[in-house]
């Protein structure tokens, strides 16, 4: 997976004045559970085509074992032919991989700088539209600093993976190719060892670990070419639950587990939804470079506050102006 950093120095994540008070106060950010973001495609956009990716592999190894066997093939036959075999026991093995991976992933969202500077200087439109009459707020981050946090956080607690990244659109093929299509290869090889073990008759299970580690990034990076506007980089991160399993392998291996992240809950909308506070040490300081406050009627009242807030620190305070008002 290719460092955020080599492409973008600077990164932006919109919030609200609210959101924006609670990130200085607090020096973190907060990760939504991927169910409550705005797409609702989320994670599962890559299940098609990770099917038609490795469906081909399952034939292979079915066609191979009904010319071996008589039995097989009626059995084949007699649930409805090779192609729907093939279909229904791909879509199970890829459905166990989102199974294994677990539900609980939450989602940072940041911009990634624009190729027009007006809009690296005075923010997305579309974004200060998101966020209507309240007004909008854009931080500025120094990419390298913040993998360097990231890199903090997931050594000092217990997270199953978590990583930052650019995402891949549905439509970028050329870079899906390049960035993910090797991914894709390694859950490929494991499902070939898979059913080739299903047609040996074998019992044990092929390492999957290099799969799931693939798998992971896949499917935490691909999203609907709809968005693609937003230029979009992401923390993805899975949080370990400290189950009973997890102490007694702990335990196993005379080893210490890391803190357990703790799950929050916000409401919007009279709807509870869970995140997870991200940087949450007394030695850490988001590397935020600059705010630019959003189109607002009171954007100038709320810049000399930040800069009165602000003034013992290095961050620059700037006013977008981008004439829009709700």
């Amino acid at each position: 997976m290719p460092k955020v950093s080599e492409k973008y120095s600077k990164l932006y994540h919109y919030t609200t004045w609210e959101g924006l008070l609670g990130i200085l106060q607090t020096q973190t950010l907060w990760a939504t559970h991927y169910r409550f973001l705005n797409d609702y495609s989320e994670l599962v956009l890559l299940r098609d085509k990770l099917i038609g990716f490795v469906s081909p592999i399952v034939k292979e190894q079915y066609g191979e074992l009904v010319e071996q066997c008589q039995d097989v093939r009626k059995d084949i036959n007699r649930m409805g032919g090779m192609d729907r075999v093939v279909l229904h026991d791909t879509e199970v093995f890829v459905d166990g991989a989102y199974k294994a991976t677990g539900e609980e992933i939450y989602i940072v969202s940041f911009c990634g700088e624009d190729k027009n500077s007006y809009v690296n200087s005075n923010g997305l439109l579309s974004q200060w539209r998101g966020y209507g009459a309240g007004g909008g707020i854009a931080l500025l981050f120094d990419t390298k600093k913040l993998e360097e946090i990231m890199q903090k956080e997931a050594e000092r607690y217990a997270y199953n993976f978590a990583y930052i990244a650019d995402v891949v659109y549905s439509d970028d093929e050329e870079k899906f190719k390049k960035e993910i299509r090797s991914d894709m290869n390694n859950i490929a090889a494991f499902a070939r060892e898979c059913f080739h073990n299903i047609k040996l008759k074998k019992q044990e299970a092929p390492d999957g670990t290099k799969a799931c580690y693939s798998f992971t990034g896949c499917i935490g990076r691909y999203k609907h070419q709809g968005f693609k506007e937003e230029n979009e980089v992401r923390i993805v991160c899975s949080p370990m639950i400290q189950n009973e399993e997890n102490l007694r392998l702990a335990k196993k291996k005379d080893s210490t587990l890391k803190p357990e992240k703790k799950r929050k809950f916000r409401t919007k909308n009279k709807t509870l939804i869970p995140y997870i506070e991200l940087f949450n040490s007394t030695d850490i300081i988001l590397p935020i470079e600059r705010i630019i406050v959003g189109p607002h009627k009171g954007k100038e009242s709320r810049a000399s506050a930040l800069r009165t807030m602000l003034k013992n620190t290095n961050i620059v305070i700037t006013v977008s102006d981008i004439p829009y008002i709700d």
